[in-house]
Parts: C-alpha cells; sequence; structure tokens
C-alpha cells in the first residue's frame, strides 16, 4: 500500500509540475490510448510533452487485460520526422518506457519500442507500434494532440 501512494503521489507531483514548466516553453503535448497485443496483452494510456524538437516524455499507466496488476512510470520518445523529412501529418519514432509493476510478482517493467503515427486532423492521430523488453508487443492506439 506504501508503494502504491508514494508512486501516485510522484505521478501528482509530476503532472503538476510539468504543466506549469512546459506549458512556459509552449511545446506541444499529446494524450494517447493504445491496446497492445503479444505476450502480454494490455490497454494503457500516456500524456506526451514535447521537451525539444525531436524529443518527448510521457507518464503512462498500462493495465493488462486480466487485470492482476497494473504499471506506473513513463516513456521516452525520439520523433525521427526532420531526419527523414518526412510530410507533417506522420510521425516515426523510437524510445523506452519504463515502469513499476504494483500488485505484480516483477517489480519493475522495461521495453524499447518502434512505431508509426498518421494525423487524418489537426488534433487526431492514430498509431502504430512494436517493441520488446520485460514483454514482447505490438499495439494501436489513438492520439489526440493539443
Amino acid at each position: 500500500m506504501k508503494k502504491i501512494t508514494l508512486t501516485l503521489l510522484f505521478l501528482g507531483l509530476f503532472f503538476g509540475f510539468s504543466g506549469s514548466v512546459f506549458a512556459q516553453e509552449n511545446y506541444g503535448e499529446a494524450l494517447n490510448a493504445f491496446v497492445k497485443f503479444g505476450s502480454n496483452s494490455r490497454i494503457g494510456a500516456n500524456y506526451e510533452i514535447q521537451i525539444s524538437k525531436n524529443f518527448t516524455v510521457a507518464p503512462q499507466v498500462v493495465i493488462p487485460f486480466d487485470f492482476g496488476y497494473f504499471v506506473l512510470g513513463a516513456r521516452a520518445d525520439y520523433y525521427f520526422d526532420s531526419l527523414f523529412k518526412l510530410p507533417t501529418a506522420w510521425d516515426i519514432y523510437a524510445g523506452v518506457d519504463t515502469g513499476i509493476i504494483v500488485n505484480g510478482g516483477d517489480s519493475f517493467d522495461l521495453n524499447l519500442h518502434v512505431g508509426a503515427e498518421y494525423k487524418f486532423t489537426e488534433n487526431w492521430g492514430i498509431l502504430g507500434e512494436i517493441g520488446g523488453g520485460t514483454s514482447s508487443t505490438g499495439g494501436i492506439g489513438v492520439a489526440y494532440h493539443f
């Protein structure tokens, strides 16, 4: 119980401070919701905060389909858009995600991933992602850009 309380406190402070610090820099933000399939099928959501032209960080929550535990963590992504000179509707990225497994047998989750997103409007996009590490997954999701 103490671990859950401390993790929730950390995430609350992160959301509170990151909103005020990064809003001053006028960077873009996105809310992503996804379903991942593979060795450990799960659903999740994260809130991306752009900290430089091609780099984002995001707190995230991931819940397996069996609801036996959940993961509180963060992810970091590097976007290759400017390197590949992609149209603005497309994003290609790679990164790492990690987290604390709450109420599970393991205590830590660590994965690498690559993905692509297509923005079909100014605010909405669909994304696909594959990855591996603690769990091997492929997934799909939606993104809302603020």
